[in-house]
């Protein structure tokens, strides 16, 4: 008889090893709920940030405020590109967003929080948008959760330009909507909205048209009727609302939003460190996933050359969400991995495999990193370029989590239960990657009050001031707001030809004639002119902590100057 101990031991064991074979079962649900969390706090913790920057009354960024005067100006009706002047000089964009804002304003007002609130707007349909092509190539709202998560979680790496009273989250909604209609549109008609929603894009950003021409060769080889729609259309909506809005300005539009882009220099390091610093460093995990999901074939991993890769569910299935479950030849349709029907007849077997899923993402996706790597290569790209990039390479995670996790089923299930915990540990390393401190991005109220003080310094000047950096502070002390000083460095910084010139002397001829009742300054620009015809009258803040933009170029108005004077009395601003 075996001893007491023995017997003891044996028990033990049977009710141990039950468990431990359940351990990474359980591992793999611990770290699903650990990644998911993470997603939704990267959602969470940026819905929180939108919040309170709408309710902030000055500049997050040194550009918003020029801008918002543009918003002004389309709310009244005046044209948005003209002969740059001293008065006005338009901004490199084209004229969507100005519009949509001007709608917005007005219901509630022309100012940041009605400019910022379109693109917050913009932002959560972005988000959501990414989460429903994820889950509808999918079904898993888990993966859908986690590519939103990731975009959301790309908020620093734009340098927090999400919403912002700046183009770029209405521009990148509008390109996920033409990416979802050309993708799961099957119709005439759904190619045609495909091209409406890439021309709306066009007149947001004119990065546009670099992401439109794969997707138009990605649906010509899928099937050349509905491609050659979605192109022709797409060409001739984009070329036609070029030509109006370019006849509408008197050839202003095509010189500010195509012409002038093109003459600006490119930054060389760019070539290398848009792919490595920008991508790879902060989104080495995305990437990886990317490439595997548009890269390696399902029948890989289970030497079935029948087995559909990722994205085959949906070649010739409708347009129906990912859960609907139907017999197809004994099998159930459900995500990515089911049979599909069986394609018809005059359907070619070339444009059959560019139905893949992974194609159209890889297409896709040549032309959003295509377009922010043009961006950043541009002189003068900010951060905030890459974000129609970040919008793909989350899309592309969260399918690669999915397809990397249907790989890992065709194995047994201690190496399945393995392979899974191993791909929600990437995916928690990449949230840790995107970890940030939110307060970074959050104004102060010792900001707020700054700004309130610098407004009354404005106000007690007689007739108008020049604040080249923030003109739109002019416009909430009362004053008319001037020509922002990027706008400007935008044309005279390649020398603009004739009209550059004029702009050029028309801001030396104010400042020398000693138009303005004072200029605030925060950079050289034209110091010379300023201290010939201008004295410097004191420092603007003496707390070198407040009043600074939480994102974007640093710069805050630093010096006042007063025209110079003959008479022995010099007026002087009041000071606290």
């Amino acid at each position: 008889m075996p001893s007491s101990w023995g017997a003891r031991a044996a028990d033990l064991r049977a009710r141990v090893l039950p468990w431990l074979e359940r351990l990474p079962r359980f591992a793999v649900v611990f770290l699903r709920v650990v990644v998911a969390l993470a997603a939704a706090g990267a959602i969470g913790t940026y819905l929180v940030l939108g919040i309170i920057h709408l309710r902030f009354p000055f500049e997050i960024e040194w550009m918003e405020g020029g801008l918002v005067d543009e918003v002004r100006r389309a709310l009244d009706g005046q044209k948005l590109y003209v002969k740059p002047t001293v008065e006005y000089v338009p901004f490199l964009y084209a004229p969507l967003y100005f519009y949509v804002a001007a709608a917005f304003s007005k219901v509630l007002g022309v100012g940041f929080f009605s400019a910022r609130l379109v693109s917050y707007l913009a932002s959560i349909a972005g988000i959501a948008l990414i989460a429903r092509i994820v889950h509808r190539e999918t079904g898993r709202k888990h993966a859908a959760l986690l590519a939103a998560g990731v975009y959301a979680g790309t908020y620093p790496l734009s340098a927090g330009f999400f919403d912002l009273a700046r183009v770029d989250s209405l521009f990148v909604l509008l390109l996920l909507a033409a990416l979802y209609v050309a993708r799961f549109g099957r119709s005439m008609s759904s190619a045609v909205g495909a091209a409406a929603l890439f021309t709306l894009a066009l007149l947001t950003k004119q990065s546009a048209s670099v992401i439109f021409v794969p997707v138009a060769a990605y649906l010509v080889l899928a099937g050349w009727r509905r491609g050659l729609v979605f192109a022709a259309s797409g060409a001739a909506m984009m070329v036609g609302s070029v030509v109006v809005l370019d006849r509408l300005h008197d050839g202003w539009f095509w010189w500010f939003v195509f012409w002038l882009p093109r003459q600006h220099p490119w930054v060389a390091r760019m070539w290398v460190d848009f792919w490595l610093e920008d991508l790879m460093r902060p989104l080495s995990v995305s990437c990886l996933l990317a490439l595997f999901y548009v890269m390696v074939d399902r029948r890989v991993f289970s030497g079935d050359p029948r087995a559909a890769a990722p994205g085959d569910a949906r070649r010739d299935a409708e347009p129906a969400d990912a859960p609907r479950v139907a017999e197809a030849g004994g099998a159930q349709l459900q995500g990515t991995d089911a049979a599909v029907p069986p394609p018809s007849a005059h359907v070619s077997a070339f444009a059959l495999s560019f139905r893949d899923g992974r194609y159209f993402y890889l297409f896709a996706a040549a032309g959003m990193l295509g377009a922010s790597w043009a961006g950043r290569l541009h002189a003068g790209g900010w951060p905030n370029v890459i974000m129609p990039g970040f919008a793909i390479l989350a899309i592309l995670f969260g399918l690669g989590v999915h397809a990397a996790t249907v790989a890992a089923a065709e194995l047994s299930a201690p190496r399945r239960h393995r392979l899974e915990a191993f791909l929600l540990v990437l995916a928690a390393v990449q949230f840790a990657c995107l970890a940030y401190d939110p307060s970074r991005y959050a104004p102060k109220p010792l900001d707020a009050k700054a700004g309130e003080h610098l407004l009354d310094k404005i106000r007690k000047v007689e007739g108008e001031v020049f604040i080249p950096s923030h003109g739109h502070l002019a416009t909430l002390a009362g004053k008319r707001p001037y020509a922002h000083e990027m706008a400007i460095a935008d044309i005279l910084g390649i020398d603009g030809g004739s009209a550059g010139a004029d702009l050029r002397a028309d801001i030396e001829k104010a400042i020398l004639q000693k138009r303005f009742g004072a200029i605030f300054s925060d950079t050289d620009f034209f110091k010379k002119e300023i201290q010939q015809a201008y004295r410097q009258e004191g420092k603007v803040f003496e707390d070198k902590k407040v009043f600074w933009p939480v994102t974007g170029f640093r710069v805050r108005p630093e010096r006042i100057y007063l025209p110079k004077s003959t008479s022995t009395s010099r007026p002087s601003i009041p000071r606290r």
